[in-house]
């Protein structure tokens, strides 16, 4: 599912985006975008505001670290974020719910 485009995510930050009654973050890294669910598991804070250092981001409340790529906490393996497919295509970011 076509959920933005690609030039109105800033590189390096989070961007939310609703699809149905989903909130997805969305994360840029160049011409790689990333999506996790908004919702961090231990306090729901929304994601997309968190720090994102390298390849993770920080939850905004209590920094519990989550990988872009997998949606791991490195920090708690027990505890996880659901991650989504996502791929540009001709400037459009589309989603696989």
């Amino acid at each position: 599912m076509k959920v933005g485009r690609l030039q109105d995510i800033e590189d390096g930050r989070g961007r939310v985006v609703e699809v149905g009654d989903r909130e997805l973050a969305l994360f840029r890294q160049g011409e790689r975008v990333y999506a996790l669910d908004n919702v961090c598991p231990h306090r729901g804070a929304a994601l997309a505001f968190g720090d994102v250092r390298g390849d993770t981001v920080f939850c905004p409340l209590h920094a519990w670290p989550f990988e872009l790529e997998t949606g791991a906490c490195s920090e708690f393996p027990d505890v996880c974020v659901q991650a989504f497919e996502v791929r540009v295509e001709g400037g459009d970011v589309v989603v696989e719910l």
